[in-house]
């Protein structure tokens, strides 16, 4: 074993330098890249007032998985992995810097968001494919609950602290824009020191033949327990993204709370994504893959179409005895439902978990190292582009019907395709015959 290859098993994962400081690039681009996602969507719904618009931005945000996110996967594989991590976050850097000095309004906006979009696909794209080989096949389960923990952690701090603070004491957007500069320039940094990475892991296949860009694509359909676990993660990740795009247009007509004070509301969704992830590294090795995605997708199916409801879910419990004091809650506009919301997000963030790291861990080992790259561009593009005419119907439907029918809507059908996806047979346990090219 080489000195910068992975570490014997009996080292515990954060102990591992290589793993220890990807956490870290990870965390502080999280929070930036979260808390410019966010903060560009609330400016949008701030200064427009219009949810298609707002998901028009999001949008914005997820199309360039689909344009440059297989050549972003292909360099992955074919490019030292910490360069590339360390310049998408230079690049993300120098793009907050400029629209520092340069606010463009709401068109400044849109330009933002595809441009951090695109230099996200280079950086996540290198984080994804370097984890396997920094840590032993052993470690995946735990290594990705770690990551995703990590990511969950970034996600709370950027979402529902960074973003409504800044912009409700500084009321502008360039001192957001500055922070997360910084962040991203303190990510570059310890991506650096990530240091040179050498697999033992024994693959097989060779570098595939013919179009370069369908090479994801072929190793996804050559393993069809790949390929359940793709659309999972797609399924997953299209709803979160149609959220993305509703969730502002939630918080002022269904919570009835400024845009700022509702995230720090559902802040709570982002605590039990990083305790889902802790007990779903556990679990990713003890029980069946099927079984730990259907538990979290029917969770998740659930949890959404409550949410939808929270005023009548409030008025219907406090009509009983033990539930009475959401009837008497009122701190400002903050009241029953308010509560309920809180409530509810919390174990749908677990049910997220669930299925993640589910789905992630059997991607990451069946998946070959010199393909890796590719595949998660792949599975991404599928999640753009599976989310890319949805999310403009939802934000359209939004401004027609009301969000709480389009949540409902958006529980049903993400519930009954992920039926048809766990039906099919797959095996058990992360053991198996690997993709191959």
């Amino acid at each position: 074993m080489t000195p910068d290859g992975p570490p014997p098993r009996s080292v515990p994962l954060l102990q591992q330098r290589p793993f220890r400081v990807l956490s870290y690039t990870r965390f502080f681009s999280r929070v930036a890249q979260n808390a410019i996602n966010f903060g560009l969507v609330l400016l949008i719904s701030e200064e427009t007032g219009k949810a298609f618009l707002s998901s028009l931005l999001v949008l914005a945000l997820v199309v360039p998985s689909t344009v440059t996110g297989i050549i972003a996967g292909t360099a992955a594989d074919v490019l030292p992995k910490r360069l590339l991590i360390f310049l998408g976050d230079i690049v993300r850097a120098g793009i907050c810097f400029y629209f520092l000095r340069n606010e463009g309004g709401v068109a400044g906006y849109y330009v933002v968001a595809v441009m951090i979009s695109t230099a996200t696909q280079f950086a996540t794209s290198a984080e994804g494919a370097i984890l396997p080989s920094i840590v032993t096949r052993d470690e995946l389960a735990r290594a990705n609950a770690i990551s995703q923990a990590v990511g969950g952690a970034a996600q709370l701090i950027g979402l529902g602290l960074l973003t409504p603070v800044v912009l409700r004491l500084f009321d502008s957007p360039r001192t957001l824009f500055g922070i997360c500069a910084g962040l991203f320039a303190v990510a570059a940094v310890q991506a650096w020191w990530i240091g040179r990475t050498h697999s033992a892991r024994q693959e097989i296949g060779g570098e595939p033949t013919g179009y370069w860009w369908l090479a994801g694509w072929r190793a996804m359909r050559a393993d069809p327990r790949g390929m359940h676990a793709a659309i999972e993660l797609t399924l997953l990740s299209t709803a979160i993204i149609i959220l993305s795009g509703i969730i502002p247009t939630y918080i002022t007509e269904i919570l009835d709370l400024p845009v700022d004070i509702g995230a720090v509301i559902l802040s709570p969704a982002a605590l039990g994504v990083v305790l889902g992830l802790r007990v779903a590294g556990f679990l990713a090795h003890r029980v069946p893959h099927a079984a730990l995605s259907s538990a979290g997708f029917m969770s998740f199916v659930v949890l959404l179409g409550l949410l939808a409801f929270v005023n009548k879910e409030a008025d219907f419990l406090g009509g009983f005895g033990y539930f009475s004091w959401l009837n008497s809650i009122q701190i400002g506009k903050f009241d029953g439902g308010a509560v309920m919301a809180m409530v509810l997000v919390f174990p749908l963030g677990f049910a997220y978990a669930l299925v993640n790291v589910a789905g992630q861990t059997v991607m990451d080992d069946r998946v070959p190292l010199h393909l890796r790259g590719r595949v998660g561009a792949t599975q991404a593009a599928m999640s753009a582009l599976a989310s890319s005419l949805p999310v403009l119907i939802a934000g359209g439907l939004s401004a027609l019907v009301g969000v709480p029918p389009v949540m409902a809507l958006l529980a049903a059908v993400i519930g009954a395709v992920a039926l048809l996806n766990l039906r099919q047979p797959r095996e058990t346990g992360l053991s198996g015959p690997r993709l191959a090219a």
